[in-house]
């Protein structure tokens, strides 16, 4: 897939791409300008009308918003570690998107738990729309990477958009 996809880099004219997760092989430069920080959040109308999870092992009596895209499908198992600890818990929810956009809308309305990258919901967290629980038991990080053709010099504009997504990540 990563082949298939240097390929279409080259043919359409693209300048670069972020991806999250372990990456495959690629003939792409690979720039990493750090990990998404995962956190489990929810809206106040939900944590009142369900609680507040104090262990990841409370998720079972818990809704959870499941998210899929492409190739990562989720399951409905989500993975917490605190220290060297790690532990992959099951989780129920009536709903399933495989949009972020929409996963944090539902989270916001109250559907349920959500696992998301803290970078992309800081002011629903400032403003109190959405409240982070289980703090101390972080879902693993994720890497993110910037990829960009070998053969294509960056332009400044690239260069700029590459050192603001390590700014924000």
């Amino acid at each position: 897939m990563a082949e298939t996809f240097a390929s279409r880099c080259y043919q359409e004219g693209v300048d670069c791409v972020i991806r999250t997760g372990e990456l495959n092989n690629s003939t792409l430069v690979a720039r990493p300008p750090g990990r998404f920080r995962w956190i489990i959040c929810a809206s106040p109308a939900y944590l009142r009308e369900y609680g507040i999870p104090q262990s990841p092992d409370e998720w079972a009596e818990h809704l959870a918003i499941h998210d899929f895209s492409g190739s990562a499908r989720r399951t409905s198992e989500l993975r917490f570690a605190r220290g060297t600890k790690t532990l992959s818990v099951s989780v129920n929810g009536d709903v399933a998107v495989n949009e972020t956009g929409l996963y944090i809308k539902m989270c916001l309305a109250g559907f349920g738990l959500a696992q998301v990258a803290e970078s992309i919901v800081p002011e629903h967290l400032r403003e109190g729309r959405s409240i982070e629980v289980l703090a101390d038991w972080q879902p693993p990080s994720v890497p993110v990477t910037l990829l960009h053709p070998h053969q294509r010099l960056l332009s400044p504009a690239v260069c700029a958009f590459a050192d603001w997504i390590a700014d924000i990540i």
